[in-house]
């Protein structure tokens, strides 16, 4: 349910992405770019890794929901202050002197998300995915209907950011209200006591959260530093067909987190058993999404009128795809598994060969070109991480089956790559599609992801669930 409810959302945050595109041009969409990645850092401050606390927390005992949600609620009145010292001061770091007229519209767009995030995670907690499903379908549909307002209305730059602010203002008060009806009344309470411990266990996750968006951001701010914002416009439309797709490893793992969590507790057999299924079914889902993209890059660019220079950047950036999944898998796994610690080092080791990436290879890029060398350290830097990703997970759960989860679906994907190739001089948009189906049929014969083992992992997620009645006090 909530993978459908995220598919609609990622269509209609799409649709909105291709109306931001059209009407801002390579270079004002490069400039909007930026805003959004110094939103993302300094929303870190704002958080406090308290987000995923609450998450995990709340996980292992719906009781300790209602006072752990007042007190981090309580906390992000000083931490969002802070976030916007941050948010302005960063953006007079930069060489764009309309970013400063940016920092409001930016400033609610970070406080709206950050609220949302720890409101929707009691959905989580509790395993009852209706009401996440409900409110993501309205925030992409509250995005779409901003987005269009700004762009026929010419609104400026600014009312993109309002709009999409508007629609986690929208989470926030649908999550307030079923929380209320459901659980419990949210209020802000004021702990010290709890909020100072909370924020210890939160800090490594803070970091971890933090150098995973210096990692995903920091060749922006690289490429718009070396190349001007016009190419970081070429990458950033391009990079959106990797984004729109990193929702379903992350929607997965949101949502296997918990059980891992509790899981983590208990027999280490059920950890790990649990753990490699997810690993495998990622890894099936991502290799047809790969191959299909790179593929169809181009003529996906051509039909959706993106900038025809980001065409090369999404068939570059394709190949991150299947490694994107993976990695998503030991970050969600190392943090239920009470080892941030590792998550850091992973998290810093990455930041430093992407960003050692982005300084060798841009200056030797041609003119105008320099974001294709950002994709190429893109998918270096993932292969990096799944290397050593899963030495660390290695270390906590022993040898994982690998060959169990890499031959079916190489052979299947191997399959799909040679129908597509054959076929290449035909319409990409039915050869995909016919090509992903000989991909399912060769998996399912190879015993890629067994029926058996959809029921294990659909048995743990089951078994952490309290009763629907004890769940949590009524309050």
């Amino acid at each position: 349910m909530l993978f459908v409810a995220r598919t609609g959302s990622r269509l209609l945050v799409f649709v909105s992405f291709l109306i931001q595109q059209h009407s801002l041009g390579a270079f004002r969409y490069g400039e909007f770019g930026v805003v959004v990645v110094l939103s993302n850092l300094s929303s870190i401050v704002g958080d406090g890794g308290l987000q995923i606390v609450y998450l995990r927390e709340g996980s292992r005992d719906n009781k300790r929901l209602e006072p752990y949600l007042a007190a981090i609620l309580g906390a992000k009145v000083p931490l969002l202050l802070g976030s916007l010292v941050t948010l302005a001061v960063m953006a007079s770091f930069t060489s764009h002197p309309s970013v400063l007229f940016l920092v409001g519209p930016a400033f609610a767009l970070l406080v709206a998300t950050s609220v949302a995030n720890v409101l929707r995670s009691t959905f989580y907690a509790t395993g009852e995915m209706r009401y996440e499903a409900i409110e993501t379908i309205c925030e992409g549909a509250i995005l779409l209907a901003g987005t269009a307002l700004a762009s026929f209305g010419h609104l400026g730059l600014p009312a993109y950011l309002w709009a999409y602010a508007a629609s986690y203002l929208f989470t926030c008060l649908f999550a307030v209200w079923i929380i209320s009806r459901r659980y419990f009344r949210p209020h802000i309470a004021i702990d010290p006591v709890l909020v100072r411990r909370l924020i210890r266990m939160g800090l490594p996750f803070a970091l971890v959260f933090f150098l995973n968006t210096v990692y995903f951001k920091i060749d922006v701010l690289i490429l718009t530093a070396l190349r001007g914002d016009t190419e970081v416009g070429y990458y950033q439309a391009g990079y959106k067909f990797l984004e729109g797709l990193s929702f379903i490893p992350q929607t997965m793992m949101n949502a296997v987190f918990p059980a891992l969590s509790v899981l983590h507790l208990g027999a280490a057999d059920s950890m790990r058993q649990a753990y490699t299924v997810t690993l495998r079914l990622l890894t099936a889902i991502a290799m047809p999404l790969a191959v299909a993209l790179a593929f169809g890059a181009m003529p996906l660019v051509n039909l959706l009128r993106v900038y025809p220079q980001s065409g090369p950047a999404v068939r570059i950036l394709a190949l991150a795809l299947i490694f994107l999944f993976v990695n998503n898998t030991f970050v969600f796994g190392l943090g239920a598994m009470d080892r941030q610690k590792d998550s850091i080092i992973l998290s810093v080791l990455s930041i430093a060969v992407n960003v050692a990436l982005n300084f060798i290879l841009i200056p030797l890029f041609p003119r105008s070109t320099g974001y294709l060398a950002s994709s190429w350290a893109t998918v270096i830097t993932e292969v990096f991480l799944l290397v050593a990703g899963y030495l660390m997970v290695r270390r906590q759960l022993g040898s994982l089956p690998w060959a169990r989860a890499l031959v079916p679906t190489l052979v299947s994907g191997g399959l799909m790559i040679g129908i597509m190739g054959v076929l290449s001089g035909q319409n990409v948009f039915w050869v995909a599609p016919l090509a992903a189906g000989f991909y399912v049929a060769s998996l399912w014969l190879t015993g890629g992801v067994s029926p058996q083992e959809l029921r294990t992992l659909r048995g743990s997620l089951g078994r952490r669930l309290a009763p629907e009645g004890e769940v949590l006090d009524d309050g």
